[in-house]
């Protein structure tokens, strides 16, 4: 009987894991500047996760730039990492900037992705420094 039980969660829970929610690998993104800003074509002010998901973990990096490239956070390969449930990704993000980390929550819907950052697990090691990591909106899948 114990057998029976292990074949047939072996042959259940993959079909369910496969059904369970959406794919997150792709590079999001979003545009920071507002209209007037994109009106004079002013450079950077962008923020995008690159993520990997394999089975129900996920892997990546992170960028955040101020409008006219003033400031920039190029995070790092793995500088993001995570897990998903159903159509939601927790998401640890660390900066590149300085080394600051957040935990945040990334919801998928059709190919936009809302991001809000939930907490700081682990403050700046540079005080007063933005870690230029996003606080919250909606990013949009480039590919």
């Amino acid at each position: 009987m114990r057998s029976a039980t292990l074949i047939l969660l072996g042959c259940v829970l993959p079909a369910f894991a496969l059904a369970a929610g959406p794919d997150f690998t792709g590079t999001w993104t979003i545009d920071l500047r507002t209209k007037a800003e994109r009106k004079r074509k002013l450079e950077c002010g962008v923020a995008a996760f690159e993520l990997a998901q394999s089975g129900d973990l996920i892997t990546g990096d992170h960028t955040f730039s101020t409008v006219g490239c003033g400031r920039l956070n190029e995070g790092g390969p793995e500088t993001v990492k995570g897990v998903v449930v159903g159509n939601t990704a927790i998401l640890v993000v660390t900066s590149g900037r300085n080394g600051a980390i957040v935990m945040g929550k990334a919801t998928r819907s059709q190919d936009r992705l809302r991001w809000v950052t939930l907490q700081e697990v682990k403050p700046s090691e540079t005080p007063g420094d933005s870690p230029l990591i996003l606080g919250s909106g909606t990013l949009i899948r480039e590919r």
